[in-house]
């Protein structure tokens, strides 16, 4: 066994006699070779819905193995409220095991809610679904208007479509461009 020059500050390289390839101790994993933490690296999104290869994600070893440039990642509060897929309302992001949204999440309305809450929504707002009865999830709905500073100036935005909480409103007002909100009041109720 020989050791050649580290590569990566974190990582030794060593080659095995008789076995082609550079070889290195993998933290999840142990000893594997270069190519195979590539390969593990760019099959991971397929295969983690199977329950394989969930170390792999976003693995910094992989990415530098499989030669995929590092992107620049927004602050985690960014992540978590502007770039991820995650409904306002029900906060479905569509990776949670159980949900029959896993991997099929879209998001409508500006990119807000998922499709079932929407639907739910127009069911409040015509009064019935579809069944004729009043509906049930989502019946407290109601409009509002959100309020925040900004360069010193008190900015109030009316919201036009109807929301079930605070929460709800932030990240709303979040995902549409706006830094913060500091208050929110019920305007109209709808669905009693």
């Amino acid at each position: 066994m020989t050791v050649p020059k580290n590569e990566d500050k974190s990582l030794t390289y060593v080659t095995l006699d008789g076995i082609p390839g550079k070889y290195f101790t993998c933290p999840s994993y142990g000893l594997m070779s270069v190519g195979s933490c590539a390969r593990n690296f760019t099959d991971a999104p397929g295969a983690v819905r199977s329950g394989r290869l969930q170390k792999c994600i976003g693995c910094e070893h992989g990415r530098a193995h499989a030669g995929v440039p590092k992107i620049e990642e927004a602050p985690k509060a960014l992540q978590s409220l502007q770039y991820r897929p995650v409904c306002c309302r029900c906060r479905r992001d569509g990776t949670t095991q159980g949900t029959r949204l896993i991997g099929k999440l879209r998001l409508v309305r500006a990119h807000s809610i998922c499709v079932s809450c929407f639907n739910r929504e127009k069911e409040v707002i015509a009064g019935r679904n579809s069944k004729g009865a009043k509906p049930k999830k989502w019946g407290g709905l109601f409009y509002t208007r959100a309020a925040y500073v900004a360069d010193g100036k008190a900015i109030v935005v009316d919201m036009t479509d109807p929301v079930i909480d605070r929460i709800e409103v932030a990240l709303t007002m979040i995902r549409r461009g706006h830094k913060s909100v500091v208050w929110a009041r019920p305007s109209v109720s709808r669905g009693e």
